[in-house]
């Protein structure tokens, strides 16, 4: 624990300062490549958002080469990854990594400084508070440009850079749901199941979990047939988790699925489920949200933050909230002074999942609204971006909003 905390220092207060930015421009010397740089065999967020940006930018005609990074952590592969590379290390003339500021000295020093420096390099962020730390912010020297998935996280950053920042959504999309997960689970098919999605790793407090319990339980107390599944990774020792899960244990309407599943089985979940929760107290996008919609599930979910891009009171439900001080024991918000985020109504929260039982007519509408975010992830998002920036860094406008 000491050892983990004098690196923390060592990189927050040090190992930025060693990294030299990039005076290369954009696809410099007829480089046109683009290499991709993350957590491509994580199931996680930030290792989706890498995947996805690679094969949209592929698809786009991109040449691209990827660099899955969890050796780099001693992280082990969670998830198979398959893409064909078609792009040599001397073609890239443009480098994404898809890295929060903190992840990126290690990786940056085992690249190679001097590899680092010859290409332009572009920051995908996704921060989920109004400020920025001051560890993400000795990281802005070193980058060339940022990309977000959120306006919310976009305007966050440009506070502290005339670098350019914009917003790119991350491109979602569905894949395969696995078939049967109701049976596979125990989950008898006259049940009204709630699914929530979030992981341990991420700061309980901000993923809210507490929140969601409370708001199940006042909206079917006379409805038993009713099921909150949460579907997590592994749980920690921490005093949170552990509160959590005493909170929860011996209730025969809550169930927790942990550990790594197959995407197609978090998509089934997803896709069997009657309405998706998330009274999260800040999200810098909202994966999960974006996911269970385009699977027609509809979505009760806090009106605040990356998830507004897309949630909205035509294609969801959001919840109203009040803004309360950040206190969090997670590293990542630990030392935050003077900062807010949501604090989810939990009568309200129950409210509209109550409603989703009790009137299918406007929860049908919503879904039948909410199948036209696709055509939001589904825009050219990355290469637009890049395409900004190869003109000089500032579109005249973001991306426009189709939803």
């Amino acid at each position: 624990m000491i050892i983990r905390r004098l690196y923390r220092w060592l990189r927050a207060n040090y190992l930025h300062s060693l990294i030299p930015a990039s005076r290369e421009p954009i696809f410099s010397r007829q480089r046109h490549a683009i290499e991709v740089v993350g957590f491509f065999r994580t199931a996680s967020g930030l290792g989706e958002s890498a995947r996805q940006c690679a094969v949209q930018l592929q698809q786009q005609g991109y040449q691209v080469r990827c660099i899955s990074v969890e050796p780099f952590f001693r992280k082990p592969n969670e998830t198979e990854w398959e893409f064909v590379d078609n792009a040599s290390a001397a073609e890239v003339g443009c480098r994404i990594l898809h890295l929060n500021p903190p992840m990126l000295p290690p990786v940056i020093l085992r690249l190679g400084l001097r590899r680092y420096r010859a290409v332009f390099n572009v920051g995908v962020w996704a921060w989920e508070l109004e400020k920025l730390p001051q560890e993400w912010r000795n990281a802005l020297p070193y980058i060339n440009a940022i990309t977000c998935p959120s306006d919310f996280t976009s305007a966050a950053i440009r506070q502290y850079t005339d670098k350019p920042v914009i917003t790119a959504p991350h491109p979602v999309t569905v894949g395969i749901a696995a078939a049967d997960m109701r049976g596979e689970l125990g989950i008898s098919e006259a049940a009204f199941v709630v699914a929530a999605v979030f992981s341990f790793g991420s700061a309980l407090e901000r993923k809210n979990p507490v929140a969601m319990v409370q708001a199940f339980t006042q909206a079917f107390a006379d409805y038993p047939s009713a099921q909150l599944v949460f579907k997590t990774n592994r749980p920690d020792d921490s005093e949170e988790t552990q509160a959590f899960l005493a909170l929860i244990k011996g209730n025969p309407r809550i169930s927790l699925f942990s550990g790594i599943w197959p995407r197609e089985k978090v998509i089934g979940l997803l896709a069997s489920a009657d309405a998706c929760l998330s009274l999260h107290r800040s999200e810098g996008f909202g994966l999960t949200m974006a996911e269970a919609m385009l699977v027609g599930t509809p979505v009760v979910a806090t009106d605040w933050s990356g998830n507004t891009d897309f949630c909205t009171a035509q294609n969801s439900y959001p919840v109203r909230y009040q803004r309360i001080p950040v206190k969090s024991s997670h590293p990542e918000f630990a030392n935050l002074q003077a900062l807010t985020w949501a604090d989810a109504d939990v009568a309200h929260a129950a409210q509209l999942l109550r409603s989703i039982l009790l009137d299918g007519e406007t929860a049908r509408r919503k879904v039948a609204a909410a199948y036209r975010v696709q055509d939001y992830f589904a825009r050219p998002a990355y290469g637009d971006a890049l395409h900004a920036m190869a003109e000089g860094g500032k579109p005249a406008s973001q991306i426009a909003r189709s939803i």
